[in-house]
């Protein structure tokens, strides 16, 4: 079968090696210079300093079976290709008074540290890690590895009408700033855990609390780095598609998906991409490794757009949130830094107010910092530290755009704001090179719906699991894999979404060839 992928992103890639391993014909069609999409890296030479390594994409990786899972499905050695370590503490949480809260790896060395930080909510964490921990069983194998809803034929099974049950009885129409404020008393350990609603762009006070899982997956599965960066993820899946034969094309930019109505079946059916160049690829099959709801406005003619996405209804879709970056390289090192950082705000409910209600950036936001050289030196060169600076603005709107002038006294703001609450004092004159991202770098570079980080917000308790499809139900071949559609973004959810495309194809190619076979 000859397999089309649009977009050589981590889910394109790892759908394109199993495929490959499985025999079929495949080309990965990436727009850009270099495949592996926002896990990527920028390697700037200093003069008088020396080369700095940044990766421009995540910096922390949770959920590893899932990756485990991929090189055992394939054959393949995983630490033949990757070396992970465990981050500890998962991260040091700074406050505006200059006090911090180092979060142990350990479960049960985090309760005893919270129970000398937060007296007596030690016990409303236990709570909450169990809690966490009956969600990520509920939900791993009947959500996370397969699209819970595709599998649905008619009227649901006993076993599924089961499953349904679980989810209920976790309460999901609760939000995560309810279930914090239930469990823990002091302000400051429920503003560390309603960060968890912005590690998908939300907001603690709209999204479920089926979030807390993220607890679980920090604390009970652990929180790594791979040795190299974690760009090392994307060099592994290459040498993977390579060995396996993938057909990598960079610099192809598709312009087109060609969908015509079939004459036998009168199904429309895809048929080829068309590249920028003019060039076209027949295809049997294809898998966008883009944001649906790009994909749908500039890929694929309107006709074959479902309801829920069209050009009216998308302008009442709520994206997530966005990022704003500065990569930066500093002379000499800032000893409050760990790894991974995360200094917070006096009022957190202002940045949230700011962000979802006003759809401006908040003036006093959460600012993460990860610090790589701390745990691998090399990143920088000696006497120097690497800063990956992080905030989250919103997508882009009129409400806020982000013009030269704009975007300079944002970054003022930031660096201000990291010299006095941060402490990160003098930072600006100890600059030697930087990178700076908007939300319209996300939306120019990668597509991003608006510039959004995580594709459509989950500030409703059903979007978390009625994301766009994997499968297209307006066109026959189509399929749609990455952080926009099911299962969610992330590393470890956008390789599960590339098993669970593969499985669709897979499943329809079965069945077209015992619809077509005849003894």
């Amino acid at each position: 079968m000859r397999v089309v992928i649009i977009g050589g992103g981590v889910g394109g890639l790892v759908a394109s090696v199993r495929l490959a391993k499985a025999g079929h014909a495949v080309t990965l069609l990436e727009q850009g210079e270099r495949v592996g999409g926002k896990l990527n890296i920028w390697e700037p030479e200093v003069p008088g300093a020396g080369r700095f390594r940044f990766d421009t994409g995540p910096h922390v990786l949770t959920m590893p079976w899932a990756i485990q899972e991929l090189f055992d499905d394939v054959g393949e050695r995983m630490e033949d290709y990757l070396t992970l370590e465990r981050i500890d503490p998962i991260c040091r949480y700074h406050f505006s008074d200059g006090t911090h809260f180092d979060a142990p790896a350990d479960p049960e060395e985090a309760a005893r540290r919270i129970a000398q930080t937060f007296p007596g909510d030690e016990v409303g964490f236990r709570i909450l890690l169990a809690h966490a921990k009956r969600v990520n069983d509920v939900t791993v194998n009947t959500f996370l590895r397969q699209d819970f809803s595709a599998t649905i034929k008619g009227a649901p099974t006993f076993q599924q009408w089961r499953q349904l049950g679980d989810f209920i009885g976790l309460k999901p129409w609760e939000t995560l700033s309810a279930l914090s404020k239930k469990r823990l008393n002091h302000p400051r350990l429920r503003q560390i855990f309603d960060l968890y609603a912005f590690y998908n762009g939300s907001s603690p006070y709209k999204a479920s609390s089926i979030y807390s899982v993220i607890a679980w997956v920090q604390w009970g599965e652990g929180t790594y780095y791979l040795r190299g960066g974690l760009r090392t993820y994307a060099n592994a899946l290459i040498r993977l598609a390579e060995k396996f034969g993938v057909t990598i094309r960079t610099g192809a930019k598709a312009e087109r998906i060609i969908i015509e109505q079939d004459a036998l079946s009168k199904r429309n059916v895809v048929r080829a991409v068309v590249v920028r160049d003019g060039d076209s690829c027949p295809a049997d099959a294809v898998i966008c490794n883009a944001d649906p709801l790009t994909a749908y406005s500039s890929l694929i003619d309107p006709r074959f757009c479902p309801p829920g996405l069209s050009q009216q209804s998308r302008e009442h879709l709520q994206p997530s949130t966005s990022a704003f970056l500065l990569l930066l390289g500093v002379q000499g090192e800032f000893p409050s830094l760990m790894h991974f950082n995360s200094f917070l705000p006096d009022d957190s409910a202002a940045e949230f107010d700011a962000l979802f209600k006003r759809s401006v950036p908040a003036d006093d936001p959460v600012i993460g910092v990860t610090c790589q050289s701390v745990t691998e030196p090399d990143c920088a060169p000696p006497g120097y530290s690497n800063l990956f600076v992080m905030t989250s603005p919103p997508p882009l709107s009129e409400n806020f755009v982000w013009t030269e002038e704009n975007t300079a006294r944002y970054r003022e703001r930031i660096l201000t704001l990291l010299e006095t609450r941060c402490g990160l004092k003098g930072l600006r004159d100890r600059i030697v090179c930087e990178q700076l991202w908007t939300p319209e770098t996300f939306a120019s570079r990668y597509g991003a719906w608006k510039g959004s980080l995580y594709g459509l917000s989950a500030n409703d308790w059903r979007s978390a699991f009625l994301r766009p499809p994997n499968r297209a139900k307006e066109a026959q071949g189509l399929y749609f894999v990455g952080g926009g559609t099911h299962p969610g973004g992330g590393l470890p959810l956008v390789t599960l979404g590339g098993k669970i495309v593969v499985e669709a194809v897979r499943e329809d190619a079965e069945k077209m060839f015992r619809k077509n076979w005849t003894p």
